[in-house]
Parts: C-alpha cells; sequence; structure tokens
C-alpha cells in the first residue's frame, strides 16, 4: 500500500492532512503490518512522489502505479521503484479514475479520473510484458459508452468481463451500472440513473436477491469479486434507502451488496439502509453478529481465500466524529448469502443490518396514528378537566359551578261556597 493523504509517520506541521508517500505491506497470516521508511534503498531518486487517488496493479512479483505524476514501476522482491520510460503515447496524469486489474493476462485498465476539476471518460489499458499503455476507442460513433466519471467501483470477473458501478458525473453521484468484455471490445448498459429524486436504492430484504433490488447512487466505494464471481460492494459517499425528495443530501454509506452475474440480481446483505449511522467494534479479532464497519468512502479493500478486508478512508468513528481511519476489518464470504429464500442457518443475527426493519411507509403510518391518538387523548383530558390543565385559562371557556336550590311547596286553603252570592262572585273571579 502507497501513498494516501492521511496521517503518515511525521508529525503536522498544519492543519491540513498531507499526502503521503509511505509504503507499507500486511501479512494476512501473522496479522502484522511492516512499514519500509526508505521505501526505495537501490533507486532513491525515482521514488515516486506524495500520491493520492492513484490506481495501481500487480503482476509477478511486480506492480504498477498511475496517478496525477508518472508511470511507476514498483518490483516486490527488491523494494525499489523505477519510473516508466515510454515514448509511446501514454494518459494524461489524473486522479480517481477506475481501474481494473487482470493478473492473469497481465493487463491494468483505467477509465476516467478527473485533472484539474474536469471529469473524463477515456479508455485505456497497460500490458506488464510490454510496460506500455493502448488507448481503447470506440469501434464507431454508434457505440454507448459510459460518460465522464471518478470515482467509480469496479470489479474484474473471472470471466474476463469489467464490471463498473456509480462514480461522480460532473457534480452528482450516479447509480448507473456498466459491464465491458474485453473480447467484443463493447461497453452494456446494465441499469442505474442520476438525478436527486431518482437516487435512492431499493433495498428489498435483508439476505433475498430481487430484480426490484438496486444501490442508491454512490462515489468510492469498497469492492471485492469472490470464488464464484459474485461482486460485492461496501458503503461509499451517496444516498440511502430514504433519499426520495428533492432535499435529499448525499452521506456516508454502511450498507453492504451483492450482485450475481449469473441472475443479475442484487441483495442487500447487511449494514444499515440509512446512512450517517455508527460503527461497532467488539473485542478485536472474534467475529461477533453485532459488529459492523462505519461508514466510509475511498476504503482500501483485498480479496484472500474467501475473505474480503477492508483498510481505512474517510468516515466516521465510534463516536460519530469525521475523519481519516485506519481500523482494519474482515468479512468471511456467505456461500449462500444470494439465496431467493432466507436460510435457516442464516438467522436475522447473522448479519448486522437495520435496527428498525421496517418499511419507509409505514414508519409514516406509524407517527400519524400516534399523532392522531396524542391528539385525541389531550382533547379528552382538556374537556373532562374543563381545560384546568393549561396555563392561560382567560381564552378558554369559563368554570360554571352549579349550586342546588331547595323549593318547599305550601299548600293555600280553598274558600267555602256556602251561598249564592259566593258562588257568583266564584265565577266572576
Amino acid at each position: 500500500m502507497f501513498g494516501g493523504k492521511g496521517f503518515g509517520a511525521k508529525k503536522l506541521s498544519s492543519a491540513q492532512l498531507p499526502t503521503l508517500d509511505e509504503l507499507w505491506s500486511f501479512d494476512i497470516k501473522q496479522r502484522l503490518w511492516k512499514f519500509y521508511p526508505n521505501g526505495n534503498k537501490t533507486n532513491n531518486d525515482r521514488k515516486p512522489p506524495a500520491c493520492f487517488g492513484c490506481v495501481a496493479c500487480s503482476y509477478n512479483n511486480r506492480a504498477v502505479m498511475f496517478g496525477p505524476s508518472n508511470t511507476f514501476i514498483f518490483d516486490m522482491e527488491k523494494k525499489s521503484w523505477s519510473a516508466l520510460q515510454n515514448n509511446t503515447a501514454s494518459p494524461k496524469p489524473r486522479s480517481q479514475p477506475a481501474h481494473w486489474c487482470d493478473m492473469e493476462k497481465g493487463v491494468m485498465w483505467m477509465f476516467g479520473g478527473t485533472i484539474s476539476n474536469k471529469k473524463l471518460n477515456d479508455f485505456w489499458k497497460f500490458s506488464f510484458d510490454k510496460l506500455q499503455w493502448i488507448e481503447i476507442k470506440s469501434r464507431n460513433n454508434k457505440s454507448v459508452s459510459p460518460g465522464k466519471c471518478s470515482k467509480a467501483t469496479t470489479w474484474m470477473h473471472p470471466s474476463g468481463v469489467l464490471y463498473m458501478f456509480g462514480g461522480s458525473s460532473h457534480i452528482l453521484a450516479t447509480s448507473y451500472f456498466w459491464s465491458y468484455s474485453p473480447e467484443t471490445l463493447q461497453w452494456t448498459k446494465l441499469g442505474g440513473t442520476t438525478g436527486v429524486t431518482k437516487c435512492a436504492g431499493k433495498y428489498g430484504k435483508m439476505g433475498i436477491a430481487s430484480k426490484k433490488n438496486y444501490p442508491g447512487c454512490r462515489e468510492g466505494a469498497a469492492s471485492w469479486v469472490d470464488q464464484q464471481g459474485n461482486l460485492w460492494m461496501f458503503g461509499g459517499s451517496g444516498f440511502d434507502n430514504f433519499s426520495t425528495t428533492v432535499f435529499a443530501i448525499p452521506g456516508l454509506l454502511s450498507d453492504f451488496w451483492m450482485y450475481n452475474t449469473s441472475s443479475h440480481q442484487w441483495a442487500w446483505i447487511g449494514g444499515l439502509s440509512r446512512g450517517e449511522g455508527k460503527p461497532f467494534f467488539s473485542e478485536k479479532g472474534k467475529a461477533d453478529p453485532r459488529n459492523i464497519p462505519g461508514p466510509r468512502e475511498g476504503a482500501v479493500s483485498f480479496f484472500y481465500e474467501a475473505q474480503l478486508w477492508l483498510f481505512g478512508g474517510a468516515g466516521h468513528d465510534v463516536r460519530g466524529f469525521d475523519g481519516i481511519l485506519n481500523d482494519l476489518w474482515m468479512y468471511g464470504v456467505v456461500k449462500n448469502a444470494m439465496s431467493t429464500a432466507p436460510s435457516v442457518s442464516q438467522g436475522p443475527t447473522e448479519i448486522p443490518g437495520d435496527t428498525i426493519s421496517i418499511s419507509f411507509g409505514f414508519r409514516v403510518l406509524i407517527a400519524i396514528l400516534v399523532l392522531v391518538l396524542g391528539l385525541v387523548v389531550s382533547l379528552s383530558t382538556c374537556y373532562r378537566k374543563e381545560c384546568r390543565i393549561f396555563r392561560f385559562k382567560r381564552h378558554l371557556r369559563p368554570v360554571v359551578k352549579y349550586k342546588p336550590v331547595k323549593v318547599e311547596m305550601m299548600q293555600v286553603p280553598q274558600p267555602e261556597l256556602s251561598s249564592p252570592l259566593n258562588e257568583q262572585s266564584s265565577r266572576n273571579l
């Protein structure tokens, strides 16, 4: 591992993170990092400068690295660098292009990238045998090909087909999904879109593949290809499951996806379906179903014996703070993780996921019901207690108290009718 941007062995002299020129190696079996302070003892004047956004591939104990400077070759046995002396055409120096490593044929493919904030869409391949670059051009003007982009996620399938997902096009991230066949020299668009209101992902049920599932727009995600040819992807910077409005803002992601190249289906394997989450660290070196790396982009990823490895990147730590990370994670690939039905051995606690496993629409319905119920309870309490619970009473109806009044009935004696005169007087009355 060479270069990057972050905290190196030297103390920082400014508030800005420097671009690094450090060389490291990691022993997977012994779980040990080794730092090479000189990096190039035999030919130190040919050591590449500090590099950020470079791409590299290895073949037969040699590695080629290309970035904002020149093309450099690294001899892994002698631990020495040398600049490529090539009189033929070569790509312009750039940062954060998409690249693929064909370690069987000794070829590195490269697409796009950024030069002075300008996106590119040129396509190149580097031959280790000839030590030269060759530009790949479309056969005709009608051929479809990806647009200008950088920081796209790539996979080199065992069959030789190149896959590319997302990336940044101009300003916004995309979810364009492409494949390229070196045999036919043709690109094929498999799906995807761009635009704020269209960038939300469709997650479906965790661990269940579906043609309706697809990740949201993103850039800088980590990627792997397992021994069965499945494409794995983690995190990046982009849009989550709930980014469905024009006010949606991209954020750092920690969702975990897998794509089956035979069934052409995506499956949400784990992680959070919402952005800006927090990681969970259990005991170091031991697997735990609650473990989850924090959201990040630009991480280093590699595959070894059915294990997916993830290192660093720019993201969130366990306290939720932003910064440059140096945590190292390993994930053991589950063979039946792409099944179309839940596996008995693969319970809901075996892979980390969203802590609230219900749809967004159902959450809105629950919120509305809770609001209506609270309003009904408040009005009922107000009526029963005659609004005594409110502080300001003068604006409300007055409290009226009723006091019972006692009424006594008195009997009045009737006059006796003893004479006709009295009877006549009574009739007159």
